[in-house]
């Protein structure tokens, strides 16, 4: 009877809050908690009480315009934060202080001293924080993960990712990603921070940044034309890029390892991003891991593999839900967050080492030094 009790125990929910109410939490964060068997969702805060008010009229949970009155509750564990970038450090650290668990979108924060702030409360409070790189949790990156740590394609020397979107083609409510002193950054704070993640997350830590973020088409000032030169610390080299303007979403991810090659594209498909995993390989089909050799499909079946391009297809599932059920699985289990807040930390320094990197024309080290200021670009 007491092994039922702790299994029952086990399954309890982990009653969450939303900390802003705009596109983001109405496209993914709600409807991936209303869906979800771990999570359920108990108070939404808004500064406009009204937009609070839509959310939970059609989610649940109660409305809030008072942020420390939402976190006094005694039926909340966790808090997800996604407000513009600006006020990310006071949802966090108001949310530590109370003892709160916390989700927060990326960006961490607008610069790398409000990031380590925000991971110093979490620290101190002793609660998990997560941050929403949600794309580490799509099934083609989850296996090229796999495939770059087993040595499958050998050691990576280059990567290369574009991640583009035009300013009309999300669905946000509000301005603010254009607004710098909101957000931080336009493009390489909200599109191409992704890749930056995505780099660090399968090739390893930086250690140097060269950048040319310029203004080429918007009506609003800001970086909408981004392109980065990046170092790693095992010697490879890389390149970002990303764009606000390009009618297209463009998406693709490459790396080039001693013994093979693989391609991601997660968010589309198109004439040059067809497959959202392809793997070149000459290795042998007895040398093939499953997920490969079950994706091959030779022109004969009595063929087998003898090297090239195998496309995996795995099931497109979002990667919003296996992200809530990683951050409900550390609450539950006491352990560190999947993506944690140094992780954050490490792309806001990257950030801002590019800017940094625009005033000097020159390279910077990263991980980014406490001398390196925070002063975004002017552009023109």
């Amino acid at each position: 009877m007491q092994e039922t009790e702790e299994r029952i125990v086990d399954k309890k929910k982990v009653r969450i809050g939303l900390v802003g109410a705009g596109a983001i939490m109405r496209l993914s964060h709600a409807p991936t908690i209303r869906s979800s068997d771990c999570a359920e969702l108990v108070a939404v805060f808004d500064a406009d009480i009204q937009r609070a008010e839509v959310l939970t009229s059609d989610f649940g949970g109660k409305p809030f315009n008072n942020l420390e009155s939402m976190l006094g509750l005694k039926d909340l564990d966790a808090v997800i934060v996604a407000t513009p970038n600006k006020f990310h450090e006071e949802g966090v650290v108001a949310a530590a202080a109370h003892g709160k668990h916390v989700l927060c979108e990326k960006p961490l924060s607008v610069d790398a001293a409000g990031g380590r702030r925000m991971v110093e409360a979490c620290n101190k409070a002793g609660v998990v924080l997560q941050v929403g790189f949600n794309q580490r949790f799509w099934g083609q990156v989850e296996i090229a993960k796999a495939l770059i740590d087993a040595g499958f394609i050998g050691k990576v020397h280059q990567m290369r990712s574009i991640y583009s979107e035009k300013s009309t083609a999300y669905p946000a409510s509000t301005g603010y990603r254009y607004d710098l002193g909101l957000s931080g950054g336009a493009t390489i704070i909200d599109l191409t921070i992704h890749r930056i993640d995505l780099a660090r997350h399968l090739v390893g830590d930086f250690s140097g940044v060269m950048a040319e973020l310029v203004h080429s088409q918007l009506p609003q000032v800001v970086d909408d034309n981004v392109f980065m030169l990046t170092r790693f610390e095992s010697g490879a080299r890389g390149c970002l890029a990303g764009n606000r303007y390009s009618p297209n979403i463009g998406d693709g991810t490459d790396l080039y390892g001693t013994e093979g090659t693989i391609h991601l594209a997660s968010e589309t498909s198109s004439p040059f991003a067809s497959a959202p995993l392809a793997v070149y390989t000459e290795r042998a089909a007895k040398d093939l891991p499953d997920v490969l050799r079950e994706a091959h499909y030779p022109e004969a079946w009595w063929e087998s593999f003898k090297g090239g391009w195998i496309t995996v297809k795995p099931p497109r599932r979002s990667p919003y839900g296996k992200q809530l059920a990683a951050f409900c699985d550390s609450i539950s289990m006491g352990k560190p967050a999947q993506i944690t807040g140094i992780d954050g930390l490490r792309a806001q320094e990257f950030v801002q080492g590019a800017y940094h990197s625009m005033r000097t024309g020159s390279w910077v080290d990263l991980p980014l030094s406490d001398s390196i200021p925070f002063d975004i670009p002017e552009y023109r």
